[in-house]
């Protein structure tokens, strides 16, 4: 990515669908470097002996846009790197009974809860090759494609919900205990790049119907659950014999999405472990 000149649209797919193998290579780089936070588009250290190594190279944390490193947010700048639609696989997270839960703690306990499951499920995600694309509120998500995940973006998205699952559910996960999580993955074509306002890039994330269903799957999940449309399971591989299948409403839609719901207690009947 040292050419400065405008990517094309080609140029761009060819980045972010993998074709371009840089990106991946970076960012399996970097994410060996502590420590996080990190940037979210190559995983380079925001902490740690790893940020200032990197520092050095123009690697800093944005203060404008403090997901990215200064050195991709100029590349995607200068480059003029949109966005195309390509294949990703989203994962969503998200707490459930937040709500009553910071009603019982206090405002300093209940930051400290939140802050353990954004790290877990950011170490999880990362772990498999994913994106952390936004952590809000109760909820986490991430996206997984060619460009940062390989051409298995699908198997590896339905590894890293099983194990955010599997680290909310231990008994440290939170000073309160195991933190009550449902989760979702599904998979289709979305928007993929910088967003932003005025043709400037202030983000990088994920636009589209995709983006919509995996949240409204996220809800349907209960406590513990890892609902994987079967859309996913067929991109990754995944064997469900046996597994319990449900179909999910989704507001909006016509049709019904067919669901695999994967629990810890089946994790190695998923992946094979």
């Amino acid at each position: 990515m040292a050419d400065t000149k405008a990517m094309t649209l080609e140029e761009v797919r060819s980045a972010l669908t993998g074709e371009s193998a840089e990106l991946v290579r970076r960012r399996r780089a970097f994410r060996r470097l502590p420590s996080p936070p990190r940037c979210k588009l190559c995983a380079a250290p925001f902490a740690g002996i790893g940020s200032i190594v990197l520092g050095l190279a123009g690697f800093r944390r944005s203060p404008g846009n403090p997901a990215l490193c200064t050195k991709c947010l100029t590349e995607l700048r200068k480059r003029g790197m949109s966005g195309v639609e390509i294949p990703v696989t989203l994962l969503f997270s998200d707490i459930r009974g937040s709500t009553a839960l910071g009603e019982r703690l206090r405002p300093t306990e209940f930051h400290a809860f939140l802050d353990h499951f954004y790290r877990l499920s950011s170490e999880a995600i990362v772990a498999h090759d994913g994106l952390v694309d936004k952590l809000v509120g109760d909820e986490v998500v991430s996206l997984f494609f060619g460009g940062i995940s390989g051409p298995n973006h699908a198997a590896a998205a339905v590894a890293a919900a099983v194990d955010l699952a599997e680290r909310a559910a231990r008994a440290d996960a939170a000073p309160t205990g195991p933190i009550p999580v449902g989760t979702a993955v599904h998979t289709g074509e979305a928007f993929v790049g910088g967003t932003g306002s005025g043709g400037t890039i202030e983000d990088f994330t994920a636009l589209g119907d995709v983006v919509n269903t995996t949240a409204r799957l996220a809800s349907a999940a209960r406590a513990g659950e890892v609902i994987v449309s079967t859309a996913a399971a067929d991109a990754a591989g995944a064997g469900t014999d046996g597994l319990e299948r449900r179909t999910v409403e989704i507001r909006g839609r016509v049709e019904l999405i067919e669901v695999i719901v994967l629990r810890p207690a089946e994790v190695a009947t998923a992946t094979g472990s």
